[in-house]
C-alpha cells in the first residue's frame, strides 16, 4: 500500500513520513477513526515507508526487496492481528489470526478500506463473536520479543483492539516497554472501548473522514463514475469510503429515479402502478434496497435542511436540487418528515425476515396519503 494510493491524507501521511525520516517513530500508535476513513490503509502505507529501503517523494518505493513483501503482507518482520472467530475443527481458544492469513491478505488486496462487517461476513462460517484471544496475545509477545528476520525493525499492526477485552492487559507491558526498533499500530474505531491502560500507554493519531471531493476523485480514478453520479454516491456516504465502493458497485440504478417515480405511485393511489414499482424494487439484491432506502434518508434530510435554512450549501447534486424544487410544490418540512420516519422504519426492518412487498404496499400507502392534499 502507498500513501498515493489514500486520497486526501497528504496531511497525516506527512506527519507520519517526517517521524520516520527523523528518526522519531513513535513505539505505541493508535490510528483512530471511524468506519471507511481509511486507517488501516494508512497504517499498511506507514509499514511499508517504515520498512522501505529507498523511500522516494514521501513514499516507499515499491521496489527494494522490503517493499516487495510489504506491499504483498507477507513480510515477517510485520505482523498483522485482528479479530478471528473459530475455524475448521479448530478450538476457538487455539484459533488465532495467523489461521486466516490467507484470508486477509485476499480481503486486503480486493479492498483495503473494507469495514469490520466486510470482514466478519467474509470468516464467520459458524456465526460465533469474533475477539482476539488470550493465546493471540501470547502469540504476538512471542513474535515481538524474538529476534527481527531480514530487517533491523518489527511492527505490529493491530486491527480493532476493541475487540481484546480485557485481554488486553497481557500486552501492556510489551506496548509499555517493547523491544529495540518494535513498532506497535493499534488500528480503533472506538477508543472508549479500549482499555484505559492501553490507552494510556499509546500515541494517539486521529485519520479524518475522507471529504466528498476525495471520493469523487477516487471513484473517477479507480471505477471511471462521472462526476454527477460520484458526488451523489459522496454526499450519501458520509465521508465512508468502503460504503462509497460499496454503493457504487451498485452505480447502474438511479435511486433519485426510483425516489421520484415512488412519490408518484403513491401520490396516484393507484394499485396496479404501485405493484409495479415494489417489482422494480424486489429486482434489486438486498444490499441494493438498502442502499436505496439509505439514499432516501440523505435525499429528504438535505431537502429538509435547504427548506428550513434557505442555503444552497447542501449535498446534493445539481439534478436532485431540480428534483428538490419541483418537489417542494407539494412537499413540505412536515410532509417530508412523516417520509422520512417511514423510510427509517422501513431500513431497520428489511435487515428482518419481514414481507417486503406487503411492508413496501403499505409504507407507499402511508405516503400517498401524507403527501395529498386533505379534503
Amino acid at each position: 500500500m502507498y500513501f498515493k494510493e489514500i486520497i486526501g491524507k497528504d496531511t497525516i501521511a506527512e506527519q507520519l513520513t517526517n517521524g520516520v525520516d527523523r528518526g522519531r517513530i513513535p513505539h505505541a500508535q493508535i490510528f483512530l477513526s471511524k468506519e471507511g476513513n481509511g486507517a488501516l490503509a494508512t497504517a499498511l502505507a506507514y509499514a511499508a515507508y517504515i520498512m522501505c529501503e529507498n523511500k522516494t517523494d514521501g513514499d516507499s518505493c515499491g521496489t527494494c526487496q522490503p517493499c516487495k513483501l510489504t506491499h504483498k503482507w507477507i513480510h515477517p518482520d510485520v505482523h498483522f492481528s485482528f479479530p478471528v472467530v473459530r475455524q475448521g475443527d479448530k478450538k476457538r481458544e487455539s484459533t488465532t489470526s495467523d489461521d486466516f492469513l490467507v484470508k486477509w491478505r485476499a480481503m486486503l488486496e480486493q479492498n483495503p478500506f473494507m469495514s469490520k462487517n466486510d470482514w466478519f461476513d467474509a470468516i464467520n462460517e459458524h456465526n460465533s463473536a469474533p475477539n482476539i484471544n488470550a493465546k493471540e496475545c501470547n502469540d504476538i509477545m512471542h513474535k515481538l520479543n524474538m529476534k527481527a528476520y531480514q530487517s533491523d525493525k518489527k511492527i505490529l499492526i493491530m486491527w480493532l483492539p476493541e475487540y481484546l477485552g480485557n485481554e488486553g492487559n497481557r500486552l501492556l507491558k510489551l506496548i509499555e516497554e517493547p523491544t529495540d526498533n518494535t513498532f506497535i499500530i493499534l488500528i480503533s474505531e472506538n477508543q472508549d472501548l479500549i482499555l484505559q491502560t492501553i490507552l494510556s500507554r499509546c500515541q494517539l493519531v486521529k485519520i479524518p473522514p475522507f471529504t466528498s471531493k476525495d471520493i469523487v476523485r477516487y471513484l473517477h480514478e479507480k471505477s471511471n463514475i462521472q462526476s454527477d453520479k460520484a458526488l451523489q454516491i459522496a454526499n450519501l456516504a458520509d465521508g465512508n469510503l468502503n460504503l462509497a465502493i460499496a454503493i457504487s458497485n451498485n452505480q447502474a440504478v438511479d435511486y433519485s429515479h426510483l425516489i421520484i417515480s415512488w412519490l408518484r405511485v403513491a401520490y396516484m393511489n393507484n394499485p396496479i402502478e404501485i405493484n409495479q414499482w415494489i417489482r422494480e424494487i424486489e429486482s434489486l439484491d438486498k444490499e441494493e434496497q438498502k442502499s436505496f432506502l439509505e439514499y432516501g434518508l440523505h435525499f429528504f434530510s438535505q431537502f429538509n435542511f435547504r427548506a428550513l435554512t434557505k442555503t444552497e450549501k447542501v449535498n446534493l447534486t445539481a439534478n436532485e436540487i431540480e428534483v428538490a424544487n419541483n418537489m417542494a410544490k407539494v412537499i413540505d418540512v412536515e410532509k417530508s418528515a412523516i417520509i422520512c420516519s417511514i423510510i427509517n422504519d422501513l431500513l431497520e426492518n428489511i435487515g428482518r425476515n419481514i414481507n417486503l412487498k406487503i411492508a413496501l404496499f403499505a409504507d407507499t400507502l402511508q405516503i400517498g396519503k401524507a403527501i395529498r392534499p386533505q379534503a
